[in-house]
């Protein structure tokens, strides 16, 4: 069974400010809003694997 998540109450913060804005774009645009966040997290987590592979190489 895999591994629960486990959050930090700053990221709990945020996913609730975050809740808290989406709540009020208007509904159609809030697909659109969530699709560009999503992308932005997605371009983090890419940024982050590319700095530890540099890292991990560096060290070898």
């Amino acid at each position: 069974m895999a591994k629960a998540k486990r959050y930090t109450a700053e990221q709990l913060s945020d996913a609730e400010k975050m809740a808290a804005t989406l709540a009020n774009v208007p509904e159609e645009k809030r697909t659109l809003v969530i699709m560009m966040t999503n992308s932005f997290m997605a371009g983090m987590e890419a940024q982050k694997a590319i700095d530890d592979t540099a890292k991990a190489a560096a060290l070898a």
